[in-house]
């Protein structure tokens, strides 16, 4: 009977015992060893030519100034494309909206700042808001005689 303390018990059981076998079987568990490799067929390949600095030194003296040359080429070639951008960059900041925009998200330093309430000449909230004035902080409670605080 399923219902039947007995059986759940029997099925708790079998459970931890599975569980168990499962458990030692993987303790004994080691990972396959690596198969040796297959031979492929393939043709030879030679070594590759070992740098030598004073190779990598050749080469840089070769190549070196005719680099430099068409480094400094190309520099020239966008030289006007970078200042047509920076030039069409600086207009678009410049312009009175982005100048709006930038004053109403930073104030210059120009633009008086109010300070603290006191300096306002705000009134307070005990000056016509309508609401109560405060009330004084409470005093602190008494220590008790039994010396728990």
């Amino acid at each position: 009977m399923p219902s039947d303390p007995d059986h759940v018990l029997d099925a708790i059981d079998g459970v931890v015992d599975e569980w168990l076998a499962m458990s030692e079987d993987s303790m004994r568990w080691a990972p396959p060893e690596k198969a040796p490799p297959k031979p492929q067929l393939a043709l030879p390949a030679p070594p590759l030519p070992r740098v030598s600095e004073e190779f990598l030194h050749d080469v840089g003296v070769l190549f070196g100034a005719q680099t430099q040359a068409v480094a400094e080429a190309m520099a020239e070639v966008f030289r006007p494309l970078g200042e047509g951008l920076l030039d069409a960059l600086t207009a678009f900041l410049d312009s009175p909206a982005v100048r709006q925009f930038v004053e109403l998200v930073e104030p210059s330093e120009e633009c008086d700042l109010p300070g603290p309430a006191e300096e306002r000449d705000i009134p307070g909230p005990a000056e016509g808001d309508g609401l109560p004035p405060e009330p004084p902080p409470a005093p602190p409670p008494e220590p008790r005689s039994d010396g728990h605080p």
